[in-house]
């Protein structure tokens, strides 16, 4: 329990816990072991309610606080991961060795396929194949499953909800949310690997938080004598967008702990979420109840609860000049830090109303100021010369050009938020979100408007989805294909989605195709596909182009098979060369991920014959001698793509690793890697080299470039 890593660190110690010792036919529960890993890095919600149900269980409560209260003894400082599994793979062997090696490859390439790479260490079967049937399964079984390979990213706030109630049970709330994190991955990871496949299945589906469940979760918080676990939670709630699950537990706690330190904050929070809402009335009531319990806490504590009043009396239309004057007499009696600090939270509330007069007057205040601590003068100084960029005429702060840049800089943040709420399985949050960047910005609605409907189907929100889908055939196309009643009205909407992307290009028509296929059976999306080619001409290429995407849209699928059989209907069409080239590309791209490698090369050749200026097809044909140890026609191959695109870093690689190869070979397995690009293999190469003859194992772990892998050959 001594290393921490924060990001997505625990997914791949606890892979390590599943994956060890498991028997071949359950190589495909990797795959959902490994999306309920990720689910619990990203969705906060989630994340909770499993924690809830550890500590509500007895064994797995026992198991969690027991290896808190270890990692809290543990003398070692906290190890990067990398370095903590370079150590375990140094002094290991057989099995356990080749694990370490996948997590190891894994980590390297930033990616999370640790179950792909040792499948196919364990049946030779290529890690691609494991990567396509994965896909297939994690669509054909999981409701909006594309949010599953979105960002692999923990989201933007740093601790995650009960994580510290965790570890106030276990009677160390001192250790960081990092390695609570780990501890709580850990035990979700191994009991989630004992259930069945369709108890995986079920436990993945399960819908977002209500605020109702989140009552019940955080109940339990309420009972502690710490109130830091409410508190944190709350939040966390706050931060995420949860507004009403947050608003619900500041208001216990400031119930359920009356008269310690987290009740006025309590208050200030609620005060906040409830001006959010526009509910002023009650936004002062809470401002007023922190303000009360503020009085006995000197000067500064009076003058901010004083300021909170103000800001929300100005929000009902009270005089509140009394009040600022009081303000005024108290800041005159603080030191100059705590005055300066008034004056920039009241600078602050007034570029959130965009008052910028007010904004600036307290700023040049706050610089002209003696004994200004250096951060809150250089914080003012900066905005203040930001704002001089946008002054009128008659040397004003100009009121339209600070407000215009203001929203552009919190829309942006806004679709960011949205964005992290989406990919962490909160749609209703990331709606909001969206719409809040809307409201700032109405003329960026129409970038914003994919987001907006992506979020509402994610989120089950038909009608608002069908709203904002009128009049985008591609949109509605979804919002059809939803209802298996509309299917040929899906289909209508998509031939016409089809027939005006194809103008641009061939990768447009298949994105407007995926979404809705996303969201129909195996054998509708092969109906609608014959129904979509049905009235397609051959005249210029229009049925091959279509077929073209229509197969690519089947490979992200993972219909492995459907794919093959479109792109052979697209040669079938007769295409003119260029369209013929990509076809071809296409379907050796296809071969070489089912690891036919040598049909992969004749089919790139192919592919030269249209156009042999193509340096993806030169590309292929080396990718694939490689794999199958011709390494004198790959390197052919490769220097002949690097000729024609010399800005491939990729085909660069296996120029350089070609010619050191077939100048003097060394061992297959490792000269296969080295020669294949991507920063995994480089790695691993190296490593190999180092084990074959006798190199520092460790330090070959770190190699980067053609000249680290050289120094162990």
């Amino acid at each position: 329990m001594n290393v921490s890593e924060g990001h997505l660190a625990q997914q791949y110690l606890c892979d390590y816990l599943t994956v060890f010792d498991q028997p071949a036919e359950s190589y495909d529960l990797l795959v959902l072991q490994n999306m309920f890993l990720y689910r619990m890095s990203v969705d906060g919600g989630f994340h909770a309610r499993v924690v809830s149900s550890i500590l509500n269980h007895e064994e797995d409560r026992g198991l969690l606080l027991s290896l808190l209260a270890d990692a809290a003894e543990a003398e070692k400082p906290a190890t990067a991961l990398k370095e903590w599994l370079i150590s375990a793979y140094v002094s290991a062997d057989g099995r356990r060795k080749e694990t370490l090696a996948c997590l190891l490859r894994s980590h390297i390439s930033g990616t999370n396929k640790t179950a792909e790479l040792f499948a196919e260490s364990r049946t030779g079967i290529p890690e691609s194949v494991w990567r396509l049937r994965s896909r297939s399964a994690v669509i054909d079984k999981i409701k909006n499953s594309d949010m599953y390979f979105g960002a692999g990213r923990r989201p933007f706030w740093h601790a995650f909800p009960l994580d510290l109630a965790a570890a106030s049970l276990a009677g160390v709330p001192e250790l960081s949310a990092d390695i609570v994190y780990d501890a709580v991955v850990c035990v979700a990871g191994a009991w989630f690997s004992t259930l069945s496949a369709d108890e995986m299945v079920v436990w993945l589906n399960m819908p977002r938080v209500t605020p109702e469940e989140w009552g019940v979760i955080v109940r339990p918080l309420l009972e502690l004598a710490d109130p830091a676990p409410a508190v944190s939670t709350a939040d966390w709630l706050y931060a995420s967008g949860n507004y009403d699950a947050a608003l619900d537990l500041y208001a216990n706690i400031t119930l359920a702990y009356s008269g310690t330190s987290a009740e006025k904050p309590a208050f200030e929070m609620m005060g906040e979420i409830l001006t959010e809402f526009k509910d002023f009335d009650n936004a002062f009531e809470s401002y007023k109840n922190a303000f009360l319990l503020s009085r006995d806490s000197g000067k500064y504590a009076i003058a901010d609860g004083l300021k909170n009043l103000c800001i929300a009396g100005d929000d009902l239309g009270e005089d509140m000049h009394e009040y600022y004057e009081r303000i005024a007499r108290l800041s005159a009696e603080l030191p100059a830090d705590e005055c300066c600090a008034i004056r920039f939270s009241f600078a602050t509330a007034a570029r959130r109303r965009r008052n910028y007069t007010d904004e600036y007057r307290w700023l040049e205040e706050i610089a002209a100021a003696e004994d200004c601590p250096e951060a809150l003068f250089s914080a003012a100084f900066s905005r203040l010369s930001d704002m001089n960029l946008h002054m009128d005429a008659f040397g004003n702060p100009d009121s339209a050009a600070l407000a215009a840049a203001d929203s552009a800089v919190e829309a942006a943040l806004a679709v960011e938020k949205g964005d992290f709420a989406y990919f962490g399985f909160d749609p209703v949050c990331a709606l909001f979100w969206y719409n809040r960047a809307s409201a700032l910005l109405p003329e960026r609605r129409d970038r914003i408007l994919p987001k907006m409907f992506s979020a509402a189907v994610a989120a089950g929100l038909i009608p608002e989805a069908a709203g904002y889908a009128r009049g985008t055939p591609a949109l509605e196309a979804v919002v059809h294909a939803l209802d298996a009643e509309e299917f040929a009205l899906a289909v209508s909407a998509l031939n016409k989605a089809v027939t005006a992307s194809l103008s641009k290009s061939i990768e447009s028509a298949a994105a407007v195709v995926y979404p809705a296929f996303l969201f129909l059976s195996p054998a509708k999306r092969r109906e609608a596909a014959e129904q979509i080619l049905a009235s397609r001409s051959t005249r210029d290429d229009e049925r091959a182009r279509v077929s073209l995407a229509l197969g690519s849209v089947y490979l992200d699928l993972g219909m492995i098979d459907a794919a093959r059989s479109m792109l052979r209907a697209a040669l079938r069409a007769n295409p003119g060369a260029e369209i013929r080239s990509r076809i071809l590309i296409e379907l050796a791209w296809m071969e070489s991920e089912e690891g036919e490698y040598k049909q992969a090369a004749e089919t790139c050749r192919l592919a030269l014959k249209q156009n042999d200026r193509f340096p993806a097809a030169w590309a292929g044909i080396a990718r694939a001698s490689i794999r199958t140890g011709d390494f004198s026609a790959a390197l052919s191959a490769a220097e002949e793509a690097a000729l024609l695109n010399p800005a491939d870093e990729s085909y660069r690689h296996m120029k350089e690793a070609l010619s050191a190869v077939c100048a003097e070979p060394k061992d297959e397995t490792a000269d296969r890697y080295f020669c294949l690009p991507g920063k995994e293999n480089t790695a691993y190469a190296a490593v190999l080299y180092a084990e074959a003859f006798g190199g520092d194992v460790s330090a070959a772990w770190n190699a980067e470039s053609i000249a680290d892998v050289l120094a162990f050959r």
